[in-house]
């Protein structure tokens, strides 16, 4: 085993879990399991909230010693230590709210453990359908509590003008159906830097795994940056090495390429 990897980090979605997946491949669960025996600390890092974690049992079982979700902006350990959190100006959510009510645009409005969305219509319905999340008063859960994410249900072509209806904010995509809205200046990356900080390890130590545009970063950060064989090509542009698909194999491969297995 490559003596300098101490941490790995992996998004779910085209990375751990084939997309429209209910189990992960077998080879991929080992991998983890075997990893974690290795001595290698083992991180989620997703899109997603805390919240729908427990909606993913495909995930029930794997030993993660921690979560970096909502694409960096909320940061903690499996017994739930909070290593790092980084809400949303209320301001910006606040000059938001008049163009999404305009535009008739279906936003999810992120907290810690709970999500509400101002309006749900034909390009969110079958989302928030799976992932149990309904209607509520936006303006009230922005002033009842942080808001550290959003997921806007709009085409790209749409993210500019969003976005300047959301001063201080970016998006990033994993799905082609909606924007991961965050805090300028954050991201996976900034997740990463955290969890490594209180490890008391190095960038260099790091592995990560990706395949969406919201896993570019991270891969370029990393010590170690893997893109699976079907991830976009700004991903694979961004990665150290290219293993194959999420359905071929492809995690348990490259940590063996590596020697982490």
């Amino acid at each position: 085993m490559e003596p300098s990897i101490r941490a790995a980090f992996f998004d779910i979605d085209g990375t751990l879990l084939p997309f429209g997946a209910e189990a992960l491949p077998l080879s991929t669960r080992n991998a983890l399991e075997t990893l974690h025996r290795n001595g290698v600390r083992t991180f989620i890092a997703t899109g997603r909230p805390p919240i729908h974690l427990p909606l993913l049992h495909a995930l029930d079982g794997i030993p993660f010693d921690g979560y970096v979700t909502m694409n960096g902006q909320y940061c903690y350990l499996r017994d739930g230590t909070l290593l790092y959190d980084h809400a949303i100006d209320p301001a910006s959510l606040r000059t938001l709210l008049p163009y999404i009510q305009r535009e008739r645009i279906s936003v999810g409005f992120i907290e810690k453990d709970r999500s509400t969305f101002n309006l749900i219509d034909d390009l969110s319905a079958e989302f928030c359908q799976r992932m149990q999340q309904d209607i509520g008063d936006v303006a009230a859960r922005i002033e009842a509590a942080p808001i550290y994410q959003l997921s806007a249900f709009l085409p790209e072509a749409k993210e500019a003008e969003f976005l300047r209806s959301c001063p201080g904010c970016v998006a990033v995509r994993w799905n082609d159906a909606f924007a991961d809205v965050l805090p300028a200046g954050g991201g996976k990356t900034e997740g990463l830097a955290h969890v490594l900080k209180a490890l008391g390890l190095a960038r260099e130590q790091a592995i990560a795994f990706g395949d969406g545009g919201n896993d570019v970063e991270m891969l370029r950060w990393a010590g170690i940056g893997v893109a699976m064989g079907n991830a976009c090509p700004e991903a694979k542009a961004a990665a150290d090495y290219i293993t194959d698909d999420v359905t071929a194999d492809g995690l348990a491969k490259a940590l063996r390429h590596f020697g982490l297995l």
